[in-house]
């Protein structure tokens, strides 16, 4: 042989398949319908490498789901008397059934099995997209997409941990119940406002929220906030924001550390002693937990892989989307709306699968404002029928005061301009806090907090 065809021969990988696994799975479904049932929606037929095994599992399946005993000869009829060089399909059969009689437990083989499709899937799709970004007319963004949905796929297809059943989740709920019982710890997040914890309950990994306003009414105010709450007592979290600068950002978080206005920072306007709480706010940051990613339309797949990379590094507790109308997705839409759903249909995918809390900040319509009831309903926030859908919580904010300024009567010495003002002494400085939404709970809870303006804060109200 050549060094040339030496070197071919070494290059070539090794046969990805384990045939000694296939064949115990095939044995043992063949010789009980009972394994089939415990392994099916785990392993597929095309999880097997060797072509005969293939066809014995597909043809078997399609027997057991007819309501027919799969019977040797009635497989054999599916599959055909011989395979392969004009082998007997019988023979083989009855070899496998022979060959697994001692054993009992395939977990580990099924699990081999599709180990070695991952690996041949996952050679396949590399070599798929290296011919695909070598063409020039190749769009990258959509050949990333294409190659993340394939990627996915494989995951989705690798099922090998079997399906739970309700007596191991009701266990591990009694556990957790008793665990927060005696230490009094509940699990999840609080917000750190005691009246929005009343009305809202605790934020859980997993969970998809939204916080819907007008524009100033605090939606960034109240986000900011919660992932401030968390990184403080729980772990890292993320803000992404994709309307203000992360300089804007840092100036609202000193502003509520320190107690000096985001214009007095902004301006320099600050006297020796608020400088020294700019300094101590300062090194209070330094050892925050918070991370800010302000690219602006940043993609879904962005978003998603960001998060990722997070989780897997920092341990990621939860992340901040200011807001959702700015976020793009790869993809043709028939609308805004059909963009926004799947927007949130993603996001609710992302915070389960990824384990983390995602908080959205979604913008309100303008038809709220002509309501006699102006605070934003659900069906408000920008997106409302797949908020409905897919959020785990939902908080309405509303700024009374602005909204009465907007409505001020000509005659102020009128009853009608008296009981404005009247209306406008009550809410001044306070924000309406509405949960539309609440998975784990009753909805419709209202509070009232008090907004600090100069500090971007809310704060409890003074009773």
């Amino acid at each position: 042989m050549s060094e040339r065809n030496k070197s071919r021969e070494r290059s070539q990988p090794a046969t990805l398949t384990n045939a000694d696994a296939e064949k115990i799975v095939i044995g043992k479904i063949l010789q009980s319908e009972a394994t089939y049932w415990q392994i099916n929606g785990t392993i597929q037929g095309f999880h097997f490498s060797v072509e005969i095994f293939q066809t014995i599992f597909d043809a078997y399946r399609l027997i057991v789901m007819d309501g027919k005993k799969p019977t040797l000869s009635l497989l054999q009829s599916r599959v055909g008397p011989e395979y392969g060089d004009g082998s007997s399909t019988m023979t083989l059969m009855t070899a496998l059934i022979r060959n697994t009689a001692e054993i009992e437990d395939i977990s580990n083989e099924v699990t081999k099995v599709i180990e070695m499709w991952q690996r041949r899937r996952t050679i396949e799709i590399c070599e798929q997209f290296v011919k695909e970004a070598k063409k020039a007319d190749t769009d990258t963004c959509f050949m990333l997409s294409d190659l993340e949905n394939c990627v996915k796929d494989v995951s989705v297809n690798s099922q090998a941990e079997p399906l739970k059943t309700m007596g191991d989740i009701v266990t591990r709920v009694i556990n957790s119940s008793m665990k927060t019982r005696e230490t009094g710890v509940s699990p999840g997040f609080d917000t750190g406002l005691a009246s929005l914890d009343q009305i809202l309950g605790r934020i859980f990994p997993g969970d998809l929220g939204f916080i819907g306003a007008r524009p100033g009414d605090g939606k960034t105010v109240l986000g900011l906030q919660l992932l401030d709450r968390i990184q403080e007592d729980y772990g890292p979290v993320c803000f992404f924001s994709l309307e203000m600068r992360d300089e804007d950002l840092g100036r609202r978080s000193l502003a509520g550390r320190s107690g000096v206005s985001v214009a007095g920072i902004e301006e320099g306007t600050y006297d020796a002693f608020e400088l020294e709480e700019l300094r101590a706010a300062q090194k209070f940051f330094m050892n925050s937990r918070m991370l800010v990613d302000d690219r602006p339309g940043i993609r879904l797949d962005q978003f998603r892989d960001r998060c990722v990379v997070l989780k897997r590094s920092r341990g990621l507790k939860a992340a901040a989307i200011d807001h959702i109308r700015l976020m793009k997705a790869l993809g043709k839409f028939g609308n805004r709306f059909d963009r926004v759903e799947y927007i949130t249909g993603t996001l609710k995918e992302i915070a389960k699968d990824v384990g983390i809390a995602i908080v959205a900040l979604s913008q309100v319509t303008r038809s709220s404002q002509r309501r006699d009831d102006p605070r934003p309903q659900l069906n408000d926030f920008d997106g409302g029928s797949s908020i409905e859908q897919d959020a785990d919580w939902a908080i309405s904010l509303f700024r009374r005061d602005r909204w009465l300024r907007q409505q001020k009567p000509h005659d102020m010495e009128s009853p009608d301009g008296k009981e404005w003002a009247e209306k406008l002494a009550r809410c001044k400085g306070m924000i309406e806090v509405s949960i539309p939404k609440r998975r784990r709970g009753e909805d419709g809870g209202i509070c009232e907090l008090k907004f600090d303006g100069k500090a971007s804060l809310l704060r409890e109200k003074e009773r």
